[in-house]
């Protein structure tokens, strides 16, 4: 009985509800890598992913000081 109102409640909400696979989402554009610290700076890039999840990244950049 508890099977039966389990599979009836599923189908139901499948109904009202979209189900979204979250697994085959992208990243949030646009995201931050750390690359590497040297010399007290630390450095990361910024990047995004186009519709084929495809990544893109720009150069790495300075954006604050190492252990801060």
């Amino acid at each position: 009985m508890r099977k039966t109102l389990e599979s009836l409640s599923d189908k139901l909400l499948g109904v009202f509800v979209a189900k979204v696979d979250v697994g085959a989402a992208c990243p949030p554009d646009p995201y931050y890598k750390h690359c590497y610290c040297r010399e007290r700076s630390d450095f990361r890039q910024r990047c995004s992913q186009n519709g084929a999840c495809k990544e893109f990244c720009g150069p790495c950049v300075v954006f604050r000081t190492c252990g801060a």
